[in-house]
């Protein structure tokens, strides 16, 4: 019997000696792959047979792991997407900095163009204005820092303030058009202020790249949302550009690129994401294009 019992104890002294090296092994396995984690190599992950005692601590270091590559690719997105915009910038303000300089001295060096030249200037200065406030409302969204004050407003009665300032513009550049607002009090909690850049950026991006003669806006409403349709009869956009207009700085073919900073859309879809709503474009070439803005009565 005590020899029985000297085996056992034997045969338990053994199974922890091998337990404890089996232990110690793996353990150095471990440092040595969190090492190579440590040098930059994220894709390293470590191995652990389940039910054991270091099982649960090896998952759990995995799952950091893979967090940390994550927000790893995803600063180097970030990274690679702030150099396209840099990039993207430089040139854009180069551009028509360097018309409205090229203007300025023409207009120095040929006093009897001063008329044309004078008009010129205005408006590269003007383009360069626009572009400038793009640009810092984009990377206010951007940053999170752009302020929003959730009011019940008359989205019929703002929406038509906002339009009558853009009909001496429309009639001077021979756009015919339609407003189409029902004179109902029509409550909704938005941004009034958010609103208006929506509609002003879908407006001007007509002005600048449709080549339209006409324009109609309608708004219709029910119990839960309210509608926006803004049409054109344009030269319409190209099938394969219409999944990116909405993207920061996508600017589609030449033809509606010239005077474009490609933050206009993007503005439009980030706000009116912020107030719950959506939008959606239909086009057909030289058809025109049709904008339609979703908004919600109830907002979160």
């Amino acid at each position: 019997m005590l020899i029985f019992v000297i085996i056992v104890l034997c045969c338990i002294i053994v199974g922890q000696f091998i337990y404890i090296r089996s232990n110690k092994k793996k353990v150095q396995e471990v440092s040595n792959i969190l090492d190579e984690v440590a040098d930059g190599n994220l894709d390293r992950r470590l191995l652990a047979d389940e039910d054991t005692a270091i099982s649960e601590l090896v998952y759990k270091i995995n799952d950091i792991i893979i967090q940390d590559k994550n927000r790893l690719v995803a600063a180097n997105k970030s990274e690679k997407a702030y150099k396209e915009l840099v990039t993207s910038l430089s040139h854009d303000l180069r551009t028509p900095l360097a018309s409205l300089v090229g203007y300025l001295e023409e207009l120095e060096n040929d006093p009897d163009e001063k008329e044309l030249f004078l008009r010129t200037a205005k408006n590269k200065a003007l383009d360069l204005s626009d572009y400038i406030q793009s640009l810092f409302e984009w990377l206010k969204l951007e940053s999170g820092e752009w302020v929003y004050h959730f009011e019940s407003e008359n989205i019929g009665e703002v929406t038509r303030i906002i339009l009558a300032d853009w009909v001496v513009k429309l009639e001077k550049c021979g756009i015919a058009f339609q407003f189409d607002i029902p004179e109902d009090s029509i409550q909704l909690i938005t941004d009034k202020r958010a609103w208006e850049r929506i509609l002003n950026n879908l407006l001007s991006n007509i002005l600048k790249h449709s080549q339209a003669d006409f324009l109609a806006i309608t708004l219709t409403y029910d119990s839960s949302e309210v509608l926006i349709t803004i049409s054109d009869n344009g030269i319409g956009i190209p099938e394969q550009d219409l999944p990116f207009i909405f993207d920061r700085l996508y600017k589609g073919d030449r033809s509606r690129s010239e005077n474009s900073n490609g933050l206009g859309l993007a503005i439009v879809k980030e706000l009116l994401t912020a107030l719950g709503g959506t939008i959606s474009v239909q086009s057909e070439i030289d058809e025109g294009t049709t904008f339609q803005l979703q908004l919600p009565h109830k907002h979160e």
